[in-house]
């Protein structure tokens, strides 16, 4: 099993503008980076550090940049990770900056052939959240949740993860007209106490890639079951039910809800419900 989610194939020169930036904004989204200033130690061997990282990670991003073109180490680990990608899915992620395609394909008709990541005037965070979406779906597709759980909390008592998920890219591949429905159906659901346009709704699971989103869309259903079995049963205020609400959407980003010998009736109802039939929000 990988133990890094990405590799970063860089020329040092852009260290200081792009990949320690970007690299930082990698680890705040909780994906584990091969990143040579953090990976290497004293006396390490360059070519076998360099070669167990591109084994270890499941993806590498190149940086490809007029400086990565005139340097023989990231050629040596481009061409490491074009080779154990060979007959394998994707593993390697493009990523031009300062570069135009006309650039990209004197060096490498490989690559240049290849849909790449452009980077203009994004925030390293913006070119964190698209390099996410495609190595670690699973918890690229979380963030929604934990920025719902962050709206309800700011509305209530309760804390939650203290993740940040700063302006998620605005993606618009559509639904089927059967998500649409579900959708509708959890909107509705949590009206009340997470009110959002028709709009909002939906562009939260347009985001996601389409393979993920049969499973958000599940994990949304069995939160809005859960809540709104809980309200029927007890009479609770506006604030309990943002609460109760807040709690079972930070519980699916993996924040254990905590009881106690003081916890409420309907909390530990929640709780009993809640994770009774999970559908499964692990991480890949």
């Amino acid at each position: 099993m990988a133990k890094h989610d990405l590799f970063i194939s860089h020329a040092s020169e852009d260290k200081g503008d792009l990949v320690r930036p970007l690299y930082s904004a990698l680890g705040r989204l909780g994906l584990r980076v091969w990143y040579d200033e953090q990976s290497l130690s004293i006396g390490d061997s360059l070519s076998g550090a360099i070669d167990s990282g591109l084994k270890a990670a499941r993806y590498g991003a190149v940086i490809l940049s007029p400086n990565f073109l005139k340097k023989a180490w990231p050629e040596y680990e481009l061409r490491s990770l074009i080779a154990l990608e060979s007959g394998r899915p994707k593993r390697i992620l493009p990523i031009w900056y300062n570069l135009t395609r006309s650039d990209v394909l004197k060096y490498s008709p490989h690559l240049a052939d290849r849909v790449a990541l452009v980077v203009g005037n994004q925030s390293p965070m913006q070119v964190a959240l698209e390099i996410m979406r495609v190595a670690s779906p699973r918890r690229y597709s979380e963030l929604s949740r934990i920025a719902a759980a962050e709206r309800l909390a700011r509305e209530s008592s309760i804390k939650v993860d203290p993740r940040r998920l700063i302006s998620m890219p605005l993606l618009f591949e559509p639904l089927t007209k059967t998500q649409l429905s579900r959708v509708r159906l959890i909107n509705e659901a949590l009206m009340e106490v997470f009110p959002q346009t028709w709009n909002e709704a939906v562009s939260t699971f347009q985001r996601d890639i389409p393979s993920m989103r049969e499973r958000e869309i599940e994990i949304w259903e069995w939160i809005s079951g859960v809540y709104l079995a809980v309200d029927r049963q007890f009479d609770l205020l506006i604030e309990e039910k943002q609460e109760l609400l807040g709690t079972l959407v930070s519980a699916s980003t993996g924040v254990k809800i905590q009881l106690d010998g003081k916890s409420p009736e309907w909390l530990v109802v929640a709780s009993n419900l809640f994770y009774g039939c999970l559908p499964d929000a692990r991480p890949e």
